[in-house]
Parts: structure tokens; C-alpha cells; sequence
């Protein structure tokens, strides 16, 4: 994706171009990815996509004032210009008195979320993939639709202050929809490894969902005691992650606001964000290079830690 030596020369490019203008605090973040998907509909697969980016943001701090600027070209002349871009932009901007200096390197424990066969998985093991799914579901008399897809990406953090973080991941993708006469089922799941996704079992349990869920009847409304699956319960508690976070609880956006003192859920409900944990995904640093640590976000339903940066 990006190597190391690639990565330093574009800082350096950087890095040049500030100290020109006598700017001493460069930081630069890179990212590149790589993602491929299959979608099918009407039992019929119908698209089938790829996609590649790459971009570099830079960031300059003058004194208390920062700025940064961002590019998908990666080549000299557009990476010294971007700088000099963030150089104006920070002289132009007020000064922030909690500004902190640029974050200095820390070790960090890599977080291990690569597989090669998943980074190089072929459009033609997805199709088979998928064909087979939509059989298992039409032998069921249910239409499939859905996608499966894969990606790789890499993320990288220097600054002049001798931060070089790195982080490699690659995951994958599968949701289906069997869809009935009269009813519907739905699984759906992701991992690091292709392999580790069942897609034939995951087509299997959306049909039996439909099945078992036709001629439906009318529920009068009112409390019902519900069992969710790992997947359902992703993408539900997946909604507040964005609101568990110091900044969102500073700016007044967050569901938690003016509640931190109060429970939440239920007293059966400890949250863990853990980013080592192997069911998780992202890198194991911030946006700063810092390291990330485990954190209790919620636990017995109150709210515990909330994330920090510097």
C-alpha cells in the first residue's frame, strides 16, 4: 500500500517546505485503501466495483495557531504546496491558548488485523461466494440481495517531533436479505479474514428467518421482551459510539450530556472499548500517533471513561 521509505520522503517534502518559512511543527497523516464489492439483487449479482484512494493531510503549528490542509496527489509539487497552504491558513487563524505541542513518540502495541488472503481476495471467490448464497435462499422460495465485500488500508502518522506510527488492516464484509411472500430475514457479518465469514451459513439463517417469520400478525403496542443477535446488537450500540467522546460531550451533541451521573442501560450492560481485542477493528493510535488504551465506556449501564485526546 504505502512503504515506510515512500511515506518519510513525502514528509520530508513536507517538512522542507515548512522549515523555508521557519516553521519548526509539521504533521503528516497518510492513508491509502483498497476495497472491492459485489452487490446482488433478484438473486442476480448486478455490480460488481472497485476502488482505490490515497491522500496525505498536513498539518503546521505556529506558536498557538494550526492549521491543516489535505491532497490526493501525492507527488512533490503538490505536498509542498498543500504545506504552504496550511502555513498561511495557521497564521491567518486565531490563536487556540490549549493548543498542546505536537505529540512526542510513544511505543505502541501493534494491534495485528492483516490477512493477505483478504487483501488479495478475487471478485471471483466473491461471486462464487454469492452464487451460492442465492441458491441456498432460493431453494427456500426467498429472493436474495445483498453485497460482500473486501478492503485493505493502511494509515500513518510523523511528525516532526519523531512520531512514526503505522497500521495495516484488511476486513470483509457479507449482508444478505432473503425476502419472501409475506416476510423478510436478514444476517450479516465482518471480520478481519474472509475465511472467517460463513457466507453459505449466513444465507442459510436470512432464509430460515423468513421462513419462520411469514403470516405475520398484527402486535398491539406496548413492552415486548426481545432477543437480539451480535450482528443486530453492532449495529444498534454501533449509533452511540460517536457520542462517547470528550469532544462531542464539549460541543453539547451528545446523548450523555447533562447524564453522565445517571444510568443508562440496563445493570447487565458494560461496554468495553479495547481496540487490541480481536473482534475490534482501527488502529491502535489516534489521530495524533498517541496510543490508544483500553477504556470501560460504560459499566453496570452508568457511563465510565470517556475518550480523551491529548
Amino acid at each position: 500500500m504505502i512503504d515506510e521509505s515512500k511515506a518519510r520522503a513525502w514528509f520530508d517534502w513536507a517538512l522542507h517546505e515548512a522549515r523555508k518559512e521557519s516553521v519548526r511543527d509539521v504533521e503528516m497523516s497518510l492513508h491509502a485503501a483498497e476495497s472491492a464489492l459485489t452487490r446482488f439483487a433478484n438473486n442476480t449479482i448486478h455490480q460488481n466495483v472497485s476502488d482505490e484512494s490515497r491522500g496525505a493531510s498536513i498539518r503546521v503549528a505556529i506558536g498557538q495557531r494550526t492549521a491543516r490542509v489535505s491532497t490526493n496527489r501525492l507527488e512533490e509539487t503538490s505536498i509542498r504546496r498543500a504545506t504552504a497552504q496550511a502555513i498561511e491558513l495557521a497564521r491567518a487563524n486565531e490563536e487556540d491558548p490549549g493548543l498542546p505541542s505536537m505529540a512526542l513518540p510513544e511505543p505502541i502495541e501493534p494491534a495485528a488485523r492483516w490477512d493477505e488472503q483478504t487483501a488479495a481476495l478475487p471478485a471471483e471467490a466473491r461471486a462464487t461466494a454469492v452464487r451460492e448464497a442465492i441458491a441456498a435462499i432460493a431453494a427456500r422460495s426467498a429472493i436474495a440481495a445483498g453485497i460482500y465485500s473486501n478492503e485493505r488500508s493502511t494509515q500513518i502518522i510523523l511528525n516532526s517531533n519523531g512520531v512514526f506510527a503505522r497500521h495495516d488492516e484488511t476486513g470483509a464484509a457479507f449482508s444478505v436479505t432473503a425476502t419472501a411472500t409475506d416476510s423478510s430475514g436478514w444476517a450479516k457479518a465482518s471480520a478481519v479474514r474472509a475465511s472467517d465469514i460463513d457466507t453459505l451459513a449466513l444465507a442459510r439463517s436470512a432464509a430460515e428467518k423468513a421462513a419462520l417469520s411469514s403470516e405475520p400478525k398484527r402486535l398491539e403496542p406496548g413492552v415486548y421482551r426481545v432477543v437480539l443477535e451480535p450482528a443486530a446488537v453492532l449495529d444498534l450500540v454501533g449509533q452511540i459510539f460517536g457520542d462517547c467522546s470528550a469532544t462531542a460531550l464539549d460541543e453539547e451533541r451528545s446523548f450523555l450530556n447533562g447524564r453522565l451521573d445517571q444510568r443508562i442501560f440496563g445493570p447487565n450492560i458494560t461496554i468495553r472499548d479495547d481496540v487490541r481485542h480481536p473482534l475490534q477493528n482501527g488502529a491502535p493510535f489516534d489521530g495524533e500517533g498517541v496510543p490508544r488504551r483500553a477504556l470501560t465506556l460504560f459499566e453496570n449501564g452508568h457511563p465510565r471513561e470517556m475518550p480523551y485526546s491529548r
